[in-house]
């Protein structure tokens, strides 16, 4: 499985959320909800498989909290450089 595809979500034209895509190819919508760390929260699909990540921007965890969430939902870790935009969001 490659890196997930992050997707900025904006509301009244300022960031508040980064979402971790996990599987390309999925319908894209979320059937369920669930709150895994302080802050982040982890998408299922109306089949019950993880299909995305929610962490808050700006982004403050360390890279390590977001892998081990990404891990927890079967995703693929990211780099430091990766979440390096996030955090000036």
């Amino acid at each position: 499985m490659g890196k997930p595809r992050i997707e900025i979500v904006f509301r009244k034209g300022k960031p508040t959320s980064a979402f971790f895509h996990l599987r390309e190819g999925s319908s894209g919508k979320t059937g369920r909800q669930i709150p895994i760390r302080p802050t982040f929260v982890a998408h299922y699909d109306d089949a019950g498989h993880p299909s995305g990540l929610e962490v808050p921007l700006p982004l403050v965890a360390s890279a390590w909290m977001v892998n081990d969430a990404l891990r927890e939902l079967g995703g693929s870790p990211v780099d430091e450089v990766d979440l390096a935009p996030l955090r000036s969001l």
